[in-house]
């Protein structure tokens, strides 16, 4: 049985000492991509103002400020966070060169207050907007509805103190936000409803200190935590009706001989042909792994200089003839971008 363990135990090191050589072997660039929208809205859409629609009537208000006594939930902490919310969407959507994007500061139009849809808003509302604020749609925040768990508990931890291992308790305190947004977009132009759709978001964040109260302490107010919420639930429609610019990191080999070495010194400076030149004398060598990493770096430089049907050769050499392990998921990754190059081409016309 000891010689078991000992056989697995050295495994392991084994597969962990690959891991890191490989690791060690690649390094990370990174790179600015835009990226198709969930949906695709109707081309004449190309302005859209913000509506925050998600307030109670004015009837209703003064019940919700009473549950938000009796709950300890902030006072009118969900309205201020729905306006956070469609800033939110502002912000992102004016980041894209597709939709530009204005949020209404006001409330003059109620809705229900709960995370139920109120009725539609009738054609006359949507096109007095569209005229006064100069826009072809009206992307209307109907709903927004914010609930919190807090969870405090504690744990114990050994330390060393004064060269003696001693074990200390540790309170932690766990709240987690989940909001709740429903949204349409109203198409002046083509007087339809483009979108119906409801986003639930959970957010956490964790505390810990000597006592409970010092644990709830290091935790953010909770107005602050849904206002932070809204913002991320905004930013998530936005992404659901524009294409949205997404960092995206790309691993390269930098190890294999004396050239490889040279190629990243190139790839420092952004000397992308330099770097190819450099690649291509390595990638028929008549060592596979360094022919394979070779092919793998360039289709890499393909991606990153925009021709992604040259990536697409090189990554799938590097995979069929060298039999290179990153390349696989590689070529996934580019066929994946493919696709979203062509649906990116539909929405941005």
């Amino acid at each position: 049985m000891e010689n078991i363990l000992i056989r697995i135990s050295f495994a392991a090191c084994l597969l962990t000492l690959a891991l890191l050589i490989n690791a060690c072997s690649t390094r990370n660039v990174s790179m600015q991509l835009l990226v198709p929208a969930k949906i695709t809205i109707p081309q004449e859409i190309r302005t859209v103002a913000i509506l925050n629609r998600s307030l109670p009537a004015r009837k209703e208000q003064i019940i919700n400020i009473l549950e938000g006594f009796i709950t300890g939930e902030s006072i009118l902490a969900d309205r201020e966070g729905s306006f956070n919310c469609i800033r939110g969407v502002e912000s992102r959507m004016n980041e894209s060169p597709r939709i530009k994007a204005i949020a209404i500061e006001t409330d003059t139009y109620r809705g229900t207050g709960t995370k139920m849809f109120p009725e539609m808003l009738n054609w006359n509302d949507v096109d007095a907007l569209c005229r006064e604020y100069k826009v072809d749609a009206i992307l209307s925040l109907e709903t927004f509805d914010s609930d919190f768990g807090l969870r405090q508990y504690s744990s114990d931890r050994k330390e060393k103190v004064n060269g003696k291992e001693v074990t200390t308790k540790v309170y932690h305190a766990d709240l987690a936000v989940n909001v709740t947004s429903g949204w349409r977009l109203y198409d002046n132009i083509g007087k339809t409803m483009v979108d119906q759709v409801s986003f639930s978001d959970e957010k956490k964040w964790k505390g810990e200190g000597n006592s409970a109260a010092n644990a709830e302490g290091k935790l953010p107010a909770k107005r602050n935590s849904i206002n932070e919420s809204g913002r991320y639930a905004g930013f998530l429609m936005a992404n659901r009706l524009s294409p949205n610019w997404r960092k995206e990191n790309r691993s390269y080999y930098i190890k294999g001989n004396d050239d490889f070495k040279k190629a990243k010194k190139e790839v420092k400076f952004n000397n992308w042909d330099a770097a190819i030149a450099i690649w291509k004398k390595i990638s028929d060598n008549t060592d596979p792994v360094l022919a394979g990493r070779a092919c793998y770096n360039l289709a890499l430089a393909s991606e990153m200089k925009g021709n992604l049907e040259m990536a697409i050769f090189w990554a799938d050499k590097a995979m069929k003839q060298y039999h290179d392990k990153k390349a696989r998921s590689y070529v996934d990754v580019l066929n994946n971008r493919i696709q979203n190059e062509e649906k990116l081409k539909e929405q941005m016309q």
